[in-house]
Parts: structure tokens; sequence; C-alpha cells
């Protein structure tokens, strides 16, 4: 291994080796370790997660190049091989001889010095056989590598399925899907709209924070970033700003005084629609850290009560923290297992923020796609449901709940809602939307995918 400290790119190979599959968490604890400025932290967190999001497609380009197609490629340079890849194919800022020297390297300092020569051959093979990034929609074809909506490398053979014989797996290999869910979106989505979800799906999402009301406002947020030389727009939900470049949320003064935190506008929205009142009763079920949970305080001015609940002591403390940090002063936490104690039908809102298969925020949750499954998705809608028909029981007549995933599945969205109102006739579905995940081209406008639905009780 390396012995000369810490190296952006050994740290992304290392996280990719974790063996329990949480890449995300395995490179937070190696960069915990320190060692790294805060350059190369960026480049080692691009580097792990950008190579998770585009595996399928870098395991296709490596397969199409490599002298022996479906020869299993041994130990760590596997790795090594898809982090070069993803800056050759996908990085600007790193030169594509350095990304394969500096891979040769690696396969020294990872103990597999004897293999330097095959590294080095497949990476340049790659190299001399795709184009620099072309602008324009990308068009589907084998041919074609899409780098985001407007933008695309063009290879000198076939690399992936053709689109007109297979979409679906030209979508999959291209965009870095797993079949099933890329099956999935084109049956529920069309061909259009499956492509331009997955393309925000392989976009690094802008760092987008909501602004805290009850303690400043927009302008004056962007107006203390920019005199620290941090320069931010307005979001055109009007609740938010969108920061130009990836921080550490938490070293930000407006972030320890209360006055920012990180919300995506889709998340900002589902608080929205609910539109809770100065005054009310509020119950939000699975609250924890408490995101939504501030907002639902700052929409209803601090005046009223929430109760917050979820399902251990560890979750409920970073709800106390988030509400102690924002000023948030009329919430209450419960254990999941005391919520029984509640009076039913005594709640103006309730708030149903469900656990799901998040396929709406890939962007955001590098390795859910490799997660999904029909079975797990079947697991989950089935608590979804759950979820939904407990919250609903404690909704006096004229209040509201309001249901809402991370998730583009039917089984989690628009079926639990159809569910809810079978099995609990009191309750209204007054209005419901799908959020396709979107602005892959403009921070300013960009927003993860969800559902939201807005039910009334009788």
């Amino acid at each position: 291994m390396n012995t000369l400290g810490p190296n952006a790119r050994d740290i992304a190979v290392r996280a990719l080796r974790d063996q329990a599959g949480n890449v995300s968490a395995h490179l937070d604890r190696l960069l915990s370790r320190g060692g790294l400025s805060p350059e190369d932290r960026g480049l080692a967190t691009e580097l792990a997660l950008g190579s998770v999001r585009r595996k399928a497609t870098l395991e296709r380009v490596l397969q199409a190049f490599i002298a022996q197609p479906g020869k299993r490629t041994p130990g760590v340079l596997s790795e090594i091989l898809q982090v070069a890849l993803y800056q050759i194919l996908f990085l600007d800022r790193v030169p594509d001889f350095a990304a394969v020297n500096e891979a040769v390297e690696q396969a020294g300092r990872f103990h597999h010095r004897r293999k330097s020569g095959f590294v080095n051959g497949v990476l340049r093979t790659v190299v001399r056989n795709v184009s620099g990034r072309l602008a324009g929609k990308p068009p589907a074809a084998p041919e074609i590598l899409p780098l985001g909506p407007n933008a695309y490398r063009e290879f000198t053979k076939a690399v992936f399925s053709d689109p007109r014989a297979d979409p679906a797996a030209y979508l999959a290999e291209a965009m870095s899907l797993p079949k099933e869910l890329a099956e999935r979106w084109m049956a529920s989505l069309g061909a259009e709209r499956a492509a331009e979800a997955a393309v925000c799906s392989n976009v690094r999402a802008p760092l987008i924070l909501r602004v805290n009301r009850l303690r400043t406002d927009v302008a004056a947020v962007l107006s203390e970033l920019a005199s620290a030389d941090l320069p931010a727009r307005a979001h055109q939900n009007g609740l938010s700003i969108v920061l130009d470049r990836h921080v550490n949320v938490q070293e930000l003064a407006a972030f320890q005084d209360g006055r920012v935190q990180p919300q995506d506008p889709t998340a900002t929205g589902v608080v929205e629609a609910a539109a809770p009142q100065p005054g009310m009763n509020v119950l939000d079920l699975c609250a924890a850290p408490g995101t939504k949970t501030t907002h639902l305080a700052e929409r209803m001015d601090n005046r009223g009560s929430i109760i917050a609940v979820d399902v251990s002591e560890d979750k409920l403390q970073k709800i106390r923290d988030n509400c102690d940090r924002m000023g948030c002063q009329i919430v209450t936490t419960m254990p999941a297992d005391r919520i029984g104690s509640l009076a039913t039908q005594s709640f103006d809102v309730v708030l149903v923020d469900v656990p799901c298969s998040n396929t709406g925020v890939l962007s955001r949750r590098a390795e859910a796609r490799w997660r999904f499954s029909a079975a797990k998705l079947a697991r989950l809608a089935k608590d979804q449901h759950l979820l939904a028909t407990a919250g609903a029981n404690f909704v006096k007549p004229g209040g509201k709940l309001v249901y809402s995933t991370c998730s583009l599945e039917p089984e989690e969205c628009g079926q639990v809602a159809g569910a809810l109102v079978r099995s609990v006739p009191r309750m209204e579905l007054s209005g419901e939307e799908l959020i396709l995940p979107g602005g892959a081209d403009d921070p300013a406008a960009w927003h993860d995918g969800g559902y939201i639905a807005i039910f009334e009780a009788g």
C-alpha cells in the first residue's frame, strides 16, 4: 500500500472495496482520519461516489476494450481501473495521461506491479478509441456515452446494446442502472421521461440550503456568503439558496447559527404542500433527522405543537439537535413505541414521510440503485401502507394527512395512496404529484424526484 501518506485516488479505491457494500460509510471513515486538503477530500469523494454511480457503464466500457472480454480482473485492479476510467471519461480537470500514469503507479502501491502493463494497455486503448467531450443532446446509439443533458462522448465502435433493439438495456448500460430498474422506468415513465430521470440520477446534485425564515431571509444569507467568497444563488423556489461549489456545510456560520439547513427543494415542497398554520397540532412520523420537522415549525412561526416520532433514541437526539440549532421551540420528540399513548383523531396535520427505495434521489444516494430489487420494493410498500394507515388514525375530522416518498416507483407512490383510501374510507385523496428529478443543466432549478399525496379526513 501507499506509505507516503493519504492519496485521494487511493482512498477512492479503498472505499470502493468495502466488503459490506456501503461505499459512502467506508469513504467517511477513511476521510475522517485526516491528512487530505479540502480539494483532495473533494476529489476522493467525487472519484468514489462517481465510480459507484457509473459502475455499470464503467464495467461495460472496460469489457469492450479488454483483450479477453469476460475474464475476471484480479483483486483491486478492478477498482483501480474503474477510478481511472471515471476520471478519463467524466472529469475534465484530470488529463488522460495523468489518470493513466496514476493508475499504473497505483497497481504497484496495491501490490500488483506485475499487472501495471495490463492497466496501462487497457486505459490507453480506451483513450485512443473515444472522442473528446461533444456538445449537444446525446443521440441514442451503441457507441454514444451520455455525459449529461447536453454533452456526450463517442466511441469508435459499439460499446452498449442497440437502443433500437433493446432500449432498456441501452439505458441500463449507458446510464448505469440495474436492468430491472431501467425496464420499470421505461414501462412506467416512457422512454423520454425515463432517459431524463436517468440523466439526473448521474449528475452530482448541487448543494442546496433552505433558509430558516425564523432567523433570516434569502437575501441576507446570499450577502453573507458573498462576503465570505462563497458564491451562491437563489433557488427558483424562493425558499432556498444554491451554493456554486460543495463545501463542508457544518463549518458555515450560517449553518451553525441555524439560519440554513441542507434540504432539497422537493423535500421542502412536502412541507409547503402540508401548509401547517400557526397554532396547529402537528404529528411528524419517521421524522429523523428533523429536516422537515424544523421546516414545519418555521411555517408555523414557532406557534402550536409538533410531536416528532422515530424509532431510536439516536434518531430522536438528531431531531432535538437540529431543533435546538434552528430555534424551533414547539417540537417534542417521542419514540415510536409510545405512539399509542396519543389520542386518535387529534392532529390538524400528520406528515408520513416514509423510508423508501430512494429511486428519486439516486444522484445523492450513490449506492441505492444497486440495492434495488422487486423483493425489497414489496417489503417497503407493505411497511409504507402500515405507516400511512397508522398516521391516518391521528388526523382529526377536517384535518390533513401528507404522505411522501423519495421514490418514483408506483408501488411506493400511487398504489399506497389508493390502498389507504380503500382501507380508511374517511380519508379522501385531494391531490397527488409524482415529481421526476430535474434541473440537471440549471442548479437554480434543481430538484430531486419524489411523490406527494394529500388526504383530507372526513
